[in-house]
């Protein structure tokens, strides 16, 4: 049974989220021939406070691209 986890910030649609785990569990029969049936797919989502990549916290650094469109 594969089960897939995918870790996000907040912030998609509820249709979204269905779209992407569709095409997760489209992805996991197609390509490894999995049963829809046995294919587990989960979003856990996380703030953006909750979350730094190279040392930059994810919501100052959409606080930064947003300036940066702004110029």
């Amino acid at each position: 049974m594969p089960l897939v986890n995918v870790h996000m910030s907040k912030g998609r649609t509820p249709e979204q989220k269905k779209a992407l785990m569709d095409a997760i569990t489209d992805a996991m029969e197609e390509h490894i021939g999995a049963p829809r049936t046995a294919v587990r797919v989960w979003i856990t989502e996380m703030e953006n406070t909750d979350f730094m990549a190279g040392g930059e916290l994810l919501a100052d650094k959409q606080a930064r691209l947003a300036r940066e469109a702004g110029s």
